[in-house]
């Protein structure tokens, strides 16, 4: 009697299981790398897909929040059409279009929103902690073009959405972009010496954003040497994701800048200053 095949149709792994297809394949891997969640699935190489849930949804230490959990579960369900939609269609999907549908998925249960294929859609509309085992480091820059006053504030938090170190830093520096491009210069720097290795970028710069995450480190007379140290540092890391934000995502970075700005010097804490504590507080919880 003839037997089906149980190689994995995308890479021809021998041995595919449903931890295979739904979660170490190399491109499913890939989609949870690129999603919101920034998850690094070889950690997970040895562990069983019962594992895998109950680590995301289900353990007090690493469960993500409720509307988290929607999202992680639409990809979940976006992954396995896509297998489908291979194997039965021959249809190739990218990363992207297997996270927008996930996206429209998730909508279908908001009816207060609207979806089309040319507009962004935002997972949240306040900071999200990061996934265990990462850190994010929020970054903001400001700049007054009249003046010249300049500022720039970055906040390191884990999975915890516990503020393990924050700054407020003067620049000289001649416009918005070059303060924003010096602020993420500056955490990576930090990162580094703090000897991390899994860095999550997130402002609300969406040019520098999408530049830097697209592999592009090419600068203006003023910004090139900046964009090639920021591609050096993030080369060092095991992994640094460039990640655009909203405004309203980003308040802490943005209460720092604004307030180096004006008091025109360099601080740093390794626990939030008391007068940046409601803003700390306020922005951790999700949702």
């Amino acid at each position: 009697m003839p037997m089906h095949r149980v190689d994995c149709a995308r890479c021809n792994d021998p041995h595919e299981s449903i931890m295979h297809a739904l979660i170490l394949c190399p491109f499913v891997s890939r989609v949870w790398f690129l999603s919101d969640f920034c998850i690094n699935t070889h950690f997970f190489l040895n562990k069983t897909f019962i594992e895998w849930l109950m680590f995301w949804l289900t353990d007090h230490g690493s469960s993500l929040p409720d509307e988290a959990q929607y999202f992680f579960v639409t990809i979940l369900w976006s992954l396995w059409t896509s297998k489908t939609n291979f194997i039965f269609q021959n249809l190739k999907e990218t990363h992207v279009i297997v996270l927008e549908r996930a996206r429209a998925m998730l909508l279908t249960r908001k009816p207060c929103f609207t979806f089309s294929p040319t507009t962004p859609v935002n997972l949240c509309n306040k900071w999200m902690p990061p996934s265990f085992g990462w850190i994010k480091c929020n970054i903001d820059g400001a700049y007054d073009d009249i003046t010249g006053a300049n500022g720039a504030g970055y906040v390191m938090r884990d999975f915890s959405s516990k503020a393990s170190f924050c700054a407020s830093l003067v620049f000289e520096v001649m416009s918005a972009e070059e303060a924003e491009a010096r602020a993420i210069w500056a955490v990576l720097k930090k990162s580094l010496e703090q000897k991390l290795t899994h860095i999550i970028i997130e402002s609300d710069a969406k040019n520098i954003i999408e530049q830097f995450s697209a592999g592009l480190f090419d600068g203006d007379v003023r910004t090139d040497v900046i964009f090639k140290d920021v591609q050096l540092f993030s080369s060092k890391l095991v992994a640094c994701v460039f990640n655009f934000q909203p405004r309203i995502c980003n308040s802490v970075a943005h209460e720092l800048a604004q307030w180096t700005k004006t008091d025109k010097s360099s601080m740093y804490w390794s626990v939030p200053p008391v007068w940046l504590s409601p803003t700390v507080d306020g922005n951790h919880k999700p949702f």
